[in-house]
Protein backbone atom coordinates (compact mmCIF):
# COMPACT_ATOMS: atom_id res chain seq x y z
CA UNK A 1 0.00 0.00 0.00
CA UNK A 2 1.16 3.31 -1.14
CA UNK A 3 2.81 5.60 2.19
CA UNK A 4 3.08 9.21 2.77
CA UNK A 5 6.09 11.15 4.74
CA UNK A 6 4.87 14.82 4.52
CA UNK A 7 7.39 17.35 5.91
CA UNK A 8 7.13 21.21 7.39
CA UNK A 9 9.67 22.71 7.36
CA UNK A 10 9.95 26.60 8.54
CA UNK A 11 13.88 28.01 7.77
CA UNK A 12 15.58 31.28 9.87
CA UNK A 13 15.15 33.28 6.79
CA UNK A 14 14.32 33.42 3.01
CA UNK A 15 17.99 33.28 2.29
CA UNK A 16 17.80 30.01 3.84
CA UNK A 17 15.27 28.44 2.51
CA UNK A 18 17.23 29.09 -0.96
CA UNK A 19 20.56 27.63 0.28
CA UNK A 20 18.90 24.11 1.46
CA UNK A 21 17.18 23.82 -1.72
CA UNK A 22 20.00 23.87 -3.69
CA UNK A 23 22.05 21.55 -1.49
CA UNK A 24 19.00 19.05 -1.35
CA UNK A 25 18.71 19.32 -5.06
CA UNK A 26 22.44 17.98 -5.19
CA UNK A 27 22.21 15.63 -2.29
CA UNK A 28 18.71 13.77 -2.58
CA UNK A 29 18.90 11.63 -5.92
CA UNK A 30 22.01 9.87 -4.56
CA UNK A 31 20.92 9.57 -0.86
CA UNK A 32 17.08 9.12 -0.88
CA UNK A 33 15.32 6.23 -1.56
CA UNK A 34 13.15 5.79 -4.74
CA UNK A 35 9.31 7.75 -4.65
CA UNK A 36 5.81 7.34 -6.65
CA UNK A 37 6.34 11.16 -6.58
CA UNK A 38 7.88 13.91 -4.42
CA UNK A 39 6.17 17.73 -4.21
CA UNK A 40 7.80 20.80 -2.97
CA UNK A 41 5.57 23.39 -2.09
CA UNK A 42 6.65 27.31 -0.74
CA UNK A 43 3.94 27.95 1.70
CA UNK A 44 5.54 30.65 3.04
CA UNK A 45 8.92 32.98 2.68
CA UNK A 46 10.67 30.83 4.95
CA UNK A 47 8.61 27.37 5.03
CA UNK A 48 7.70 24.76 2.79
CA UNK A 49 5.77 21.66 2.75
CA UNK A 50 7.28 18.45 1.60
CA UNK A 51 5.44 15.71 0.56
CA UNK A 52 6.48 11.83 -0.81
CA UNK A 53 5.06 8.85 -1.73
CA UNK A 54 6.52 5.65 -1.76
CA UNK A 55 5.44 2.18 -2.62
CA UNK A 56 5.43 0.90 1.52
CA UNK A 57 5.78 1.87 4.60
CA UNK A 58 9.46 0.23 4.78
CA UNK A 59 10.51 2.60 2.12
CA UNK A 60 9.26 5.74 3.69
CA UNK A 61 10.58 4.87 6.90
CA UNK A 62 13.95 4.35 5.25
CA UNK A 63 13.61 7.71 3.16
CA UNK A 64 12.54 9.20 7.17
CA UNK A 65 15.92 7.74 8.13
CA UNK A 66 18.30 9.75 5.64
CA UNK A 67 16.23 12.57 5.52
CA UNK A 68 16.62 13.45 8.82
CA UNK A 69 20.82 12.96 8.58
CA UNK A 70 19.90 15.42 5.78
CA UNK A 71 18.08 17.84 8.38
CA UNK A 72 21.30 17.50 10.61
CA UNK A 73 23.90 18.25 8.06
CA UNK A 74 21.30 21.74 7.49
CA UNK A 75 20.21 22.24 10.76
CA UNK A 76 21.70 26.23 10.67
CA UNK A 77 19.30 26.99 8.23
CA UNK A 78 16.17 25.46 9.77
CA UNK A 79 14.54 26.83 12.32
CA UNK A 80 11.61 23.90 13.00
CA UNK A 81 10.26 20.42 11.32
CA UNK A 82 6.89 19.19 11.55
CA UNK A 83 6.89 15.69 10.01
CA UNK A 84 3.50 13.62 9.19
CA UNK A 85 2.69 10.39 7.52
CA UNK A 86 0.95 7.43 7.12
CA UNK A 87 -0.84 5.39 3.94
CA UNK A 88 -2.29 6.98 1.19
CA UNK A 89 -5.99 6.58 0.63
CA UNK A 90 -7.56 5.64 -2.87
Amino acid sequence: MPYARIVNIEYKSEEDVEIYFQKWEEWCPKNMPAAVSRTNVRTGANSTLLMAVYETEQIAEEAREAADKFFKMQAQHIHDVIEFHGEVLQ
